[in-house]
């Protein structure tokens, strides 16, 4: 195995990991707001209309952050594409033709 499929490997694994671990701080950011919004509401009931309001701006943004990362995390993994193939094919044995004696 060449040493460049191995980092080329562990690239696809940190691309796959920092895709996930950025949904899931858009996640758990999501769920801390409307956690806190929800006791808000409990809490005030008249104010729950304000409360809604004051949440779904920021969840936007937060889920837009997730995205912004998930997008960056895939463009990373296509950048690494063409380097695989490159090393795939230099590590790729020629083709044994018989020759006519």
């Amino acid at each position: 195995m060449n040493g460049d499929m191995l980092y080329i490997g562990l690239g696809y694994i940190g691309v796959g990991w920092g895709a996930g671990l950025c949904l899931f701080g858009a996640a758990m950011g999501i769920s801390k707001l409307a956690s806190a919004s929800l006791e808000g509401t409990a809490r005030q009931p008249e104010a729950a209309g304000a409360l809604r309001i004051s949440m779904l701006i920021p969840a936007a943004l937060i889920e837009g952050l997730g995205f912004f990362a998930l997008i960056v995390c895939l463009i990373g993994m296509n950048n690494l594409s063409p380097k695989a193939e490159k090393a795939a094919a230099s590590t790729e044995k020629p083709a044994v033709t018989e020759t006519a004696h």
